[in-house]
């Protein structure tokens, strides 16, 4: 594989891991969707810069793994590779994605300093995406080992398309979150026969007349 093809397949591969539902991709949504767009001053920074330090501590084992046991790559690679399988899977589950949109205010932060600090803890506190990051870097550990340069170029090109998909993110944040709220539906007692409502409980008619 040339480096071009290296480049870009890994620009394409890391998209599609910002572009799934996450933790972190629910976060940046609940804050637009609250807080407007303009969250997107410190949400966005504060996932692609805590991603980015997840990409820097999951590249220290595959770079040290590729130059002392290089015969190790190959098989660990396709380890890698079911486990992006099973992520990718396992993302379209996600509670905090399947779940309905809050209708009340209940972000864990409020000011922008500390939500950009939740945001970035947020991406190393787990080691979710630690994880997720070293093993899309060992499909690339066998071209890019022997050249610290390629290493740092993938690194930026991974933040700026964190940036783009995260934006994404806040322009839509509801086709990210994927329900809307739920609307307020009449429960199962409204269809019976003379139900009236008081203090949002089904009462009949019968103990309505009683209590008169």
């Amino acid at each position: 594989m040339t480096m071009v093809e290296t480049w870009t397949a890994f620009c394409a591969a890391s998209i599609l891991l910002i572009l799934l539902p996450s933790p972190l991709a629910a976060l940046v949504a609940r804050f637009a969707l609250q807080g407007g767009r303009s969250t997107a001053f410190f949400t966005v920074p504060g996932a692609c810069l805590g991603l980015a330090a997840a990409l820097a501590v999951a590249s220290i084992p595959v770079v040290l793994l590729a130059v002392v046991l290089p015969q190790a790559i190959e098989p660990l690679a396709w380890l890698g590779l079911a486990y992006l399988m099973l992520y990718i899977l396992w993302s379209f589950q996600e509670p905090s994605i399947r779940g309905p949109i809050s209708a009340n205010d209940n972000l864990p932060a409020r000011q922008p300093v500390e939500v950009f600090a939740y945001l970035l803890a947020t991406a190393l506190g787990t080691g979710r995406y630690v994880a997720v990051l070293a093993a899309l870097l060992l499909q690339f550990a066998g071209t890019v080992s022997g050249d610290p340069g390629m290493m740092i170029q993938m690194q930026a090109g991974f933040l700026l398309v964190a940036a783009f998909g995260f934006m994404i993110h806040v322009v839509s944040p509801r086709s990210v979150l994927g329900r809307l709220r739920r609307r307020n539906m009449p429960g199962p007692a409204s269809h019976k026969l003379r139900t009236r409502f008081i203090a949002r409980r089904a009462v009949s008619a019968g103990y309505r007349r009683i209590a008169a």
